[in-house]
């Protein structure tokens, strides 16, 4: 290698390796104070993250889309957070979107967010909405059947079983009808328990009960029935000349439009909480240069002529109206703002922009970042004793309590005769007259026996469902994951098939061991979503002995008890699949 190579290839990589501008460095450093991400340099002259700010930097996603998630959690709209997120930072999105053909594609976005929903200025933003319909109306339609057969062919041995091989082929087939894309679907999901995971580690005060029943589930009416068509590859404007020089491609698609409605998956809600934490996404990037603008206006003396607007043609010198104008030809009149400016992707004309750039006084505030405080740690007992049933018919099932440690403390608490307390430890003479009252299952293993196999268990009285589950750090995720798959299996079988569906489920575990196996996205896989989230008193209900190290700072390792609730799909979109479980739970206890 020559030495002028050898010089060549020194400039090159001192290039790659050039610091960022430090004009640069301080606007980011800046952006970050103004948001509380972090603390303003301390005495030894270093910025220290908060703990809002060590929430943002665990999303695996850009400063906007992390943003977006937090604010989406203040207000009780995690789950639709977290996708818009994830589709802000990805690409291609699942829509399917051929290269070339606009008008194909607005079609194709239309059919999931249409035009009667425009609340944006900005294309960027219905496109999100778009894809998050999208990704909603194949979570409720596609994954809900799937799972409903899982279920119906957990306990039937007759059932034919459908080979792993097959069921992402149906997959790209029905994403085909409907013009999805499998592979960005699935992307969106990985990072989606990728960021709910990682929420669970650090606990954020929102947290508690930023979950809830999915929006796509509203209404529980929806109901979509394939209608395919086949039709010529590139829909109906092709070429009739081409079609006689080549062999025509048909495609097969869904032609049952809207796939979803203006009025489904609270669609109208959504948009406009998204277009306000947009416009306040835009505000925190602008808010320094907009205040300095305002401070030269004011020492200028310029004001708002009686409320009037500026004519845009009297400065072009085009204005033919005079003094009969219903906009000010003074040049001191405050300028309209700018629609565009607020949108995702900003004003394009920048500074030749006519139109105001100005925040005004319409635009939001910026909201602290209170609401992404760490978690209370002191726990209340009240949280977690007003969720056990109160009428005198109601019973608490403490399911695989081995040392009835639980059991023996919700005595203190509640009428001994309502507990139903399951262990797999069998009945001794050492064991009698332990708890006066409570009623033991003993010798049930946990989840088959002690949920859908045959024992004394009276479901009909059971109103609430505990498991402490306590793992230990020796043995191995797969087991424990398969573990907590069969219960919540189990129990929804149990659920649907004898119409149990008031039956409040809690688990109580620690947090880190939650994140870890995933529980939520277990649960969920069930038709059980998380509703409330909370610190378990040890203090009051017995200590917790499983317990998870963490090394990173301000994320918590404590136990947590977490409300979930069942929701069952719609009888209408999926028949009677309750009737199908209840004869496969029966049937199965008498196999």
């Amino acid at each position: 290698m020559s030495t002028y190579d050898l010089l060549f290839c020194s400039v090159l990589l001192q290039k790659a390796l050039d610091p960022p501008d430090p004009e640069v460095v301080d606007d980011a450093l800046s952006l970050l104070v103004r948001t509380q991400a972090l603390e303003k340099p301390n005495t030894r002259g270093r910025y220290e993250p908060t703990f809002y700010g060590r929430l943002l930097a665990s999303l695996s996603l850009s400063f906007d889309a992390s943003f977006l998630i937090l604010k989406f959690g203040e207000v009780g709209l995690l789950r639709e957070g977290i996708v818009i997120g994830v589709l802000m930072d990805q690409q291609p999105l699942p829509i399917l979107h051929p290269f070339g053909q606009e008008f194909l594609f607005k079609e194709y976005l239309e059919s999931y967010f249409g035009d009667d929903n425009i609340v944006f200025t900005g294309k960027k933003e219905l496109m999100f909405m778009g894809n998050l319909c999208a990704y909603q109306f194949w979570q409720r339609v596609f994954k809900d059947k799937h799972r409903l057969q899982r279920l119906e062919q957990l306990l039937d041995s007759d059932e034919p079983k459908a080979t792993h091989d097959l069921f992402p082929k149906l997959e790209e087939e029905w994403c085909s009808f409907h013009n999805l894309v499998q592979s960005p679907l699935h992307n969106v999901s990985d990072i989606y328990e990728d960021i709910i995971n990682a929420l669970h580690r650090y606990r954020p005060k929102f947290l508690a009960n930023s979950n809830g029943i999915p929006s796509y589930y509203d209404p529980y009416e929806f109901e979509h029935t394939c209608f395919l068509q086949s039709q010529p590859e590139g829909g109906v404007g092709s070429n009739s000349d081409d079609e006689e020089q080549h062999e025509i491609v048909e495609t097969t698609t869904c032609v049952a439009l809207p796939f979803v409605a203006s009025n489904h998956f609270q669609c109208g809600a959504v948009a406009e909480k998204l277009a306000s934490i947009i416009k306040e996404i835009r505000i925190h990037y602008t808010e320094d240069t907009s205040a300095s603008e305002q401070n030269i206006v004011d020492s200028l003396g310029f004001h708002v002529t009686n409320g009037v607007s500026l004519c845009r043609f009297f400065i072009n010198g085009t204005c033919n109206k005079g003094s009969e104008c219903y906009f000010s030809h003074s040049l001191q009149a405050k300028r309209p703002v700018c629609k565009f400016f607020f949108s995702y992707q900003g004003c394009r004309n920048g500074e030749s922009c006519f139109f105001s750039h100005d925040l005004g006084p319409s635009a939001p505030s910026i909201s602290s970042s209170s609401f992404c405080s760490p978690e209370d740690e002191h726990p209340d007992a009240t949280l977690f004793l007003k969720l056990l049933p109160t009428s005198s018919d109601g019973c608490v099932l403490v399911l695989d309590d081995h040392n009835s440690h639980f059991s023996s403390n919700l005595c203190h608490y509640c009428d001994p005769s309502r507990i139903i307390s399951t262990t797999s430890v069998p009945q001794t003479s050492i064991f009698d007259n332990y708890l006066p009252g409570v009623r033991i299952m003993w010798g049930l293993s946990h989840p088959y026996h002690t949920i859908v196999g045959e024992c004394d268990i009276p479901w009909r009285q059971v109103q609430c469902v505990l498991w402490f589950v306590k793992f230990t750090n020796g043995e191995g995720l797969d087991k424990h994951r398969s573990l907590l798959r069969k219960f919540f299996e189990y129990l929804a079988i149990r659920i649907f098939g004898d119409s149990l569906y008031e039956v409040r489920v809690i688990l109580t575990m620690n947090n880190l061991r939650f994140s870890q196996l995933q529980v939520e996205k277990l649960a969920r896989e069930n038709f059980f979503f998380l509703t409330e989230s909370f610190p378990f008193d040890e203090s009051s209900f017995g200590s917790f002995a499983d317990t998870v190290n963490t090394k990173k700072p301000m994320t918590v390792s404590r136990p947590i008890s977490y409300v979930f609730d069942i929701h069952p799909p719609s009888d209408l979109q999926f028949g009677d699949y309750a009737s199908t479980l209840h004869n496969c739970l029966h049937g199965a206890r008498e196999f």
